[in-house]
C-alpha cells in the first residue's frame, strides 16, 4: 500500500473517531428528566400533572395566616392538578435556581408545597422561597415536579426575571384550597 494511502486512511479514522465522540450522548442521558418549558401565566402539561404559575412577587417579609418571617422572599402562586393518578400525587419538588444555586421551597409557612393533589380538580396556593438578599437578582428558573426523584420524569421549568419584580414590604401567601374557575 502506498504511504499516502496509509496516511489518508489514518486521518479519516481519526476524523471518524472524533465524530463518534461528538454524537455520543452524555453518561447521564439515560436518566435526565424531560423538561417542560412554561411561562408565567401559561399552563404547562407534564406527564402526571398540569400546573399554571402566576403572580411572582418579592418581599422583605412573608406572611401566611398567623405565621410571618423577615428576609428576602420570592413567592409565586400556582394552580396544580394531578392528571393520571392520585397515589403519591403531591407537589414534592419545587426549587428556584438562581445563578446555579438551588433554593428549595420553604416548609415553614403553610403552602401548597407537599399538598396532595386530585385528578381533574385543581388546587391553588403559593410557594415561598427564602433567598439571601444579594441572590435575588437576574433570571431564576422555577422547577416543579411531583417528586424530588425527577429522573426520567417531567419537570416544568418557568423562567422568572427577579429584577422585574417590584420589592414589596410584605408578601402574603395565598391559602391552599381548591381552585375556582
Amino acid at each position: 500500500m502506498r504511504p499516502w494511502a496509509v496516511w489518508a486512511i489514518g486521518a479519516s479514522l481519526v476524523v471518524a473517531a472524533w465524530g463518534v465522540t461528538q454524537i455520543t450522548p452524555p453518561e447521564n442521558a439515560a436518566v435526565t428528566p424531560f423538561v417542560v418549558p412554561a411561562e408565567v401565566g401559561g399552563a404547562a402539561v407534564a406527564r402526571s400533572f398540569e400546573i399554571t404559575v402566576t403572580d411572582p412577587r418579592r418581599g422583605d417579609r412573608a406572611v401566611a395566616g398567623g405565621w410571618a418571617a423577615d428576609g428576602t422572599w420570592i413567592v409565586v402562586d400556582v394552580d396544580v392538578e394531578a392528571r393520571v393518578d392520585e397515589v403519591a400525587a403531591l407537589l414534592g419538588h419545587a426549587v428556584l435556581v438562581v445563578d446555579g444555586v438551588t433554593y428549595r421551597a420553604s416548609e415553614r409557612p403553610a403552602s401548597i408545597f407537599g399538598t396532595p393533589l386530585a385528578v381533574g380538580i385543581p388546587r391553588s396556593g403559593s410557594l415561598a422561597f427564602e433567598l439571601p438578599a444579594d441572590a435575588a437578582r437576574g433570571t431564576a428558573t422555577l422547577e416543579l415536579a411531583l417528586s424530588d426523584e425527577t429522573r426520567l420524569d417531567s419537570v416544568v421549568h418557568v423562567p422568572i426575571d427577579l429584577d422585574a419584580l417590584p420589592r414589596q414590604p410584605e408578601v402574603a401567601l395565598a391559602r391552599t384550597g381548591w381552585a375556582t374557575p
